[in-house]
């Protein structure tokens, strides 16, 4: 039973996300992982969630949080991928006090990383998706971007279109994490 007092959000058609990757959109798998690696990926495996972030420099620093924002030379054929919304997306947001107190639960949702919270983390969408069969992803708030940047954690390209780019060909975006992020990469662009 969905909580009292939950309420999911519509993300305006035509907002861009930005997501780095191993493989150009046109490979993914939706297949889900038998035992979860990323915050919001279903306990059970039952389907694939992707993440995404607000601004390309979000999804930069959340990608490159544990490497010290070193892009390494093997990552050239990575993609930078633009999620275009090509009609309102329905998300729960997790970055209001409203939906985190009907779950009972605090900000540590979006950025804690203890045992306990990322098993709720892990039940989580799944839930929400039973609750909202429609829903299309779930927003939540940035560990490295929380003033520039929110995050997504989808589940299908349904509200999207989806184009990749080489990140050795992304020359604007690069040159800004080098100049502005302090960000090593360790490739020629």
């Amino acid at each position: 039973m969905r909580p009292r007092g939950l309420r999911r959000r519509n993300l305006s058609e035509g907002s861009v996300l930005w997501r780095v990757d191993t493989q150009p959109p046109e490979d993914w798998s939706w297949a889900g992982f038998s035992t979860p690696r990323n915050l919001f990926d279903p306990e059970d495996g039952s389907f694939r969630v992707r993440y995404g972030a607000t601004t390309a420099v979000g999804a930069f620093r959340e990608r490159y949080l544990a490497s010290g924002r070193y892009i390494p030379a093997d990552h050239a054929d990575h993609s930078l991928v633009r999620l275009d919304l090509v009609r309102s997306a329905r998300a729960l947001d997790l970055r209001t006090e409203a939906n985190l107190d009907a779950l009972d639960v605090d900000d540590r949702i979006s950025t804690g990383r203890e045992v306990e919270v990322r098993r709720a983390c892990h039940q989580l969408l799944r839930a929400a998706r039973a609750w909202w069969p429609d829903l299309d992803a779930l927003v939540y708030r940035s560990r490295t971007t929380p003033e520039t940047s929110s995050n997504l954690a989808f589940f299908s390209l349904d509200a999207v279109t989806a184009i990749g780019r080489p990140l050795r060909t992304c020359v604007p975006e690069l040159d800004e994490l080098v100049l502005l992020h302090r960000f090593t990469v360790g490739f020629n662009w």
